[in-house]
Parts: C-alpha cells; structure tokens; sequence
C-alpha cells in the first residue's frame, strides 16, 4: 500500500513535469522540431544507460536505487524552476535537464518495475500489474488538467514546485514499505549480467516479440503525445489547459480497462495485445486526421480517448505477459530494456517533427506536417496488429 500510495504521488509530479517541460519548450521555440529534440535529449541518455539500469536493479537494493533516484529528480526540477523563474531558461537548457532527467530515469524505471512484483505473490501478479497501471494511467486523468490548470493561472514555476512535492512523497513512502529486498551483488562483471540479460529475450521468442513490438508502437504508435503541445496549439488553436484536457481524455480512457482489469487480469492476452494495438492505430489516423481537417477540439478529444483506451489494453496484456513468464534473477534486467519503449516515445516525437517541418516546408502549407507523420504512424501501427496477430507464434503458445 505505501509503494503504490508514493508511486501515485511520484508518477503525478513526473507527468506534470513532462507536461510543463514540452510547454516551456514550446514557449521558447515554437518549430515542430523544438518538441523532436526534447524528445531526443530525454531518450539517448535512457536508452544509453537503461541496460547498465537494469543490471543493477538485480545486483543492487532496488529500494535505495528508487529513494536515490528520487532525490536527484526532486532537486533537479527544483534547480529547473528557479531557472525559469529567473528568466534565465533558454529552450537548450530544457534539453540538457530532459538529458539529466532521461539518465535518472535509466536507473529509477527498472528499479520500480522490479521492486513492486518481489512484494505481491505470482497469483497476485495481473491485478499488480493493473493496479501499478492504474498509477500511471489515473495520473494521465487528472496531472495534465492540473499542470494546464495550474500554468494558465499561477505559471510554470509553481506548477514545477508541485511536482518536487511528489518526488518527495515518494522518498517517504517507498521507505515504509516492510519489505526490504536483498541485494544480490554477487561480485562479477555488471557487463556480463547485461550480455546474459539480452541472450535471456534473445533465447525466449515471447520476450524478443513483447519487448520489439513495444518500441515499434512507441515509435509509430504514441508519438501523438510528445507532439500534443504542437497539435493543440499550432492546429486546434487551444491554450494550455486545452492541452492538459485532450491529454486527460487519453487517461480517463486508459483508466477504464485498468479498472475493469484490476482484479482477474485480461484472460486472453494474446487477443488483448493484437486488439489493442490494432484499435489504437485506427485512433491515431483518425486524431490526425479530423485535426487538420475540422479542427474540431471535441473529435479530437474522442479520438484521443479510443487511443488511451485501446494503449492501455495492449499494455495491460504485454506487462502482464513479460511478469508473469520472467524470472525473478533477470526482471530488472528485462523490465529495464522494457521500460525502453518510452523513450523509443521520444524518438518517435523526434521523427514526427522533423518529417512534420520538412513536409510543411515541402508542401508550402503551415502545420500539415506533423498531422500527416502522425497519421501515417497510426496507419503503420494497425498494419503490424494484423501481422503480429496472424503469424507470430510465440503469442499463440505462451502469451
């Protein structure tokens, strides 16, 4: 209970973060390729540094690793605010505390999704899964309307104190927890411990195809979110808080089948990773679309709801899949190369901008870019649903 009390805490800071972070970067710079390279600065340092994260997760105390962690993100937000509040933010400076923040991140992620399985039973397993998502997907509900809310009225800078409060209630709470996990440094190389993780998803084809087919959705799939602050204000033509609304849409939607899920965990997993992805796809192209179209702000917020929704059943049935079947001396270093997949996010968001500014360019016609590069990624996304369902082996036998 204290775990999952500090991490609804913690996890409502970092989205507010992530919010204000793409906000001020676009105050800064308003260029579709301002928010790629955000994306890039948050994703290189994780996934430079994730395999060496998730090594020690296993070799380390996961509970020091996360309190560690915690503070470090706690004080550089901190440093981030009065930055800004000084006017001294200069929009590259964004990218080297998203770089600092990605690096942290490399060694937090896979410390969480290692610490909270080792605290349930294997039969609990698919409800943790869900009620650890729930964390997540609850807090895309209601952190997005609070940080457009809280920056439309106060600004940045308070907003961004808000979020130290979270980091802080994490340290408390995780602390409390009864369960003390050992650590098990054994001595030996930590560059061994990662070759012999990645012979592990190399040797067992359910992970290879889990752990692959999530960055391919990160990167075509769920870029919409990075691009969010550009899609709301250079094509819907809505304000902060109009970005905080269409992101809480993607939550109220992706709580739903947390919920629904929370107690049995879904059945037929396979379905649930085919189905969802599938869905989600079809969501994406019609956002982008219906956008630029119509710019109708209500469509929209319908769009990105169905894509919550169909994300959080492809999700709730690939973690479960991986938690279930993975050991428990190679979880953190599975769930580290795992927890890739949202920085693979970030790169997506590198790619839509840059294809978005050079087909506006192309074109002669302002903000049809990133529309497109998003649409076409949703069309890729419902293309590799159908492959994966109809010819990928491993889901049929262990999924």
């Amino acid at each position: 209970v204290f775990y999952f009390l500090g991490s609804l805490a913690s996890v409502n800071g970092f989205q507010i973060f992530m919010f204000a972070e793409s906000w001020i970067t676009h105050e800064l710079n308003e260029s579709p390729e301002a928010l790629g390279f955000l994306g890039l600065s948050t994703a290189l340092p994780t996934i430079l540094l994730n395999l060496f994260g998730g090594a020690l997760a296993d070799r380390l105390n996961k509970k020091l690793l996360i309190t560690l962690c915690q503070f470090l993100t706690l004080i550089g937000v901190g440093i981030f605010a009065v930055m800004y509040q000084a006017d001294f933010m200069q929009y590259w400076h964004v990218y080297i505390f998203a770089a600092l923040g990605g690096a942290i991140g490399a060694f937090e992620l896979p410390a969480r999704m290692s610490y909270y399985p080792l605290l349930i039973t294997k039969e609990a397993m698919p409800s943790a899964v869900a009620m650890n998502s729930l964390t997540w997907q609850g807090t895309r509900v209601i952190a997005p309307a609070i940080a457009g809310l809280l920056i439309a009225v106060f600004g940045a800078t308070p907003t961004l104190f808000v979020c130290c409060v979270g980091f802080l209630l994490m340290i408390v709470f995780v602390n409390m927890t009864r369960v003390d996990i050992p650590s098990n440094n054994n001595g030996g190389n930590p560059l061994q411990d990662i070759i012999n993780g990645l012979k592990f998803i190399y040797n067992n084809k359910l992970f290879l195809t889990l752990i692959g087919y999530s960055f391919f959705l990160g990167f075509f799939g769920w870029i919409y979110m990075v691009m969010m602050p550009y899609m709301a204000v250079q094509v819907l033509n809505v304000s902060s808080s109009g970005t905080g609304v269409l992101l809480t849409a993607a939550g109220c939607g992706a709580v739903i089948p947390t919920v629904v899920f929370a107690k049995s965990g879904i059945k037929n997993r396979r379905m649930g990773i085919s189905i969802g992805s599938f869905f989600a796809g079809f969501a994406i192209i019609g956002f982008a679309f219906s956008s630029y179209q119509f710019q109708s702000f209500s469509l929209a917020m319908f769009f990105v709801f169905i894509i919550g929704l169909s994300s959080s059943i492809y999700m709730l049935s690939a973690i479960s899949s991986i938690q279930l079947n993975v050991p428990n001396e190679f979880r953190g270093r599975i769930m580290g190369i795992y927890t890739i997949t949202y920085s693979i996010v970030s790169l997506g968001g590198l790619y839509s901008g840059l294809v978005g500014g050079y087909i506006d360019r192309l074109l002669g016609i302002e903000h049809i870019g990133v529309p497109i590069s998003i649409g076409f990624g949703g069309f890729v996304v419902v293309l590799g649903s159908i492959f994966l369902y109809l010819y990928n082996k491993s889901l049929k036998v262990e999924a």
